[in-house]
């Protein structure tokens, strides 16, 4: 509560920008135990059986030939490590290639080069002391602890599960025996994928509050990393940049229902709005001029909006600020023009 209140406020996009350019960045172990873990329930259902049969045929082969004068103990020895490896590589190769995907994921991809230069300030005592003695080493103990209980409840579940099904196997073939026991061990590794999967949602859930909190600024902080912002020539470029961007399209969308469209023909173009049952004269909705003229007089045609060729008065409104009223020497003009459109379109609603 106490650091909430010096910091009440959140971070901003830029200070976690910062952050995590930095190396802060959410990140769960938890998660990444997770992610093995999946990995290996999978590979013990889609990959375990079928290679496990294949390395039991070698071995039997072995087996057999044994006494033969031909298979030397150095070249069975290569052919069970040969096998050795093609079974246990694809698994140990996934597994440690899902659990990387899962940490550059959660870190964004982020390679620090200056991660790896020593810092002496690791090496101090009090700051060590801090970190046996902090909130996160007490959450690293809960969650041992938790993990401990919950793992250790399942194996003795499926173990006793086992044990009192183990007087009905009596008698049965080796591969119904050893089917029985990657079943086991199947639920086994689902039932602590469950558990991992919860304690990763809770380390998750605890990391990010103690993120956002150590990120969390002062008034001051808000305050200074507003005027660096609004000092930076790139950030104030960019915000010029957008601001124009969003005027332009709400300018393009104003074209679309205005109520005429003056041109020079092709320099100029400038679309009005007048509504009859306002006391206001016509404003000046949008405006432009080469390129910009071509797009109003595009937009307006593809909405029927009447385009209207009037070089001097184009000229004349072309100067004045967008959401204007046209000024009083204009009126008589402008009436004429609006009058005119009123015509063509009852003309084509006869």
């Amino acid at each position: 509560m106490a650091e909430s209140e010096e910091k009440p406020y959140a971070p901003s996009a830029r200070r976690l920008e910062q952050a995590r350019e930095e190396g802060n960045v959410l990140f769960s172990r938890e998660a990444i135990s997770a992610a093995m873990l999946l990995v290996a329930v999978l590979m013990m259902v889609a990959f375990v059986p079928a290679s496990a049969a294949r390395q039991g045929a070698i071995l039997r082969g072995l087996m057999l030939h044994a006494g033969d004068g031909d298979l030397s103990p150095q070249l069975a020895m290569r052919v069970s490590l040969r096998a050795a490896l093609t079974f246990f590589l694809p698994f140990g190769g996934a597994v440690a290639t899902f659990a990387l995907a899962i940490g550059l994921l959660q870190t964004g991809f982020l390679f620090r080069l200056s991660a790896l230069a020593p810092d002496p300030g690791r090496l101090s005592p009090m700051k060590g002391l801090s970190r046996i003695l902090g909130a996160s080493a007490l959450m690293d103990a809960l969650k041992s602890i938790g993990k401990c209980a919950a793992f250790g409840a399942i194996m003795f579940w499926q173990a006793r599960s086992l044990l009192h099904e183990s007087a009905s196997l009596i008698g049965y073939s080796l591969p119904i025996l050893l089917a029985r026991l990657m079943h086991a061990i199947v639920q086994v590794g689902a039932a602590l994928l469950c558990a991992q999967i919860v304690f990763a949602g809770i380390d998750i859930l605890w990391n990010w509050q103690r993120r956002v909190s150590k990120l969390r600024m002062t008034l001051q902080e808000v305050k200074e990393e507003y005027r660096q912002m609004e000092g930076d020539p790139h950030i104030k470029g960019r915000l010029k940049q957008m601001r124009a961007r969003l005027a332009r399209q709400r300018m393009m969308e104003a074209v679309k229902t205005a109520t005429v469209v003056v041109t020079n023909p092709t320099h100029y173009a400038v679309a009005l709005m007048y509504d009859q049952k306002s006391p206001s004269a016509p404003r000046i909705v949008a405006k432009g001029v080469d390129d910009v003229a071509a797009r109003i007089r595009d937009l307006a045609r593809r909405n029927n909006v009447p385009i209207m060729p009037n070089p001097p008065l184009a000229r004349a409104l072309f100067p004045l600020p967008l959401d204007t009223e046209i000024p009083i020497e204009h009126f008589r003009i402008v009436a004429a023009i609006i009058a005119q459109v009123w015509r063509i379109k009852r003309g084509m609603n006869r």
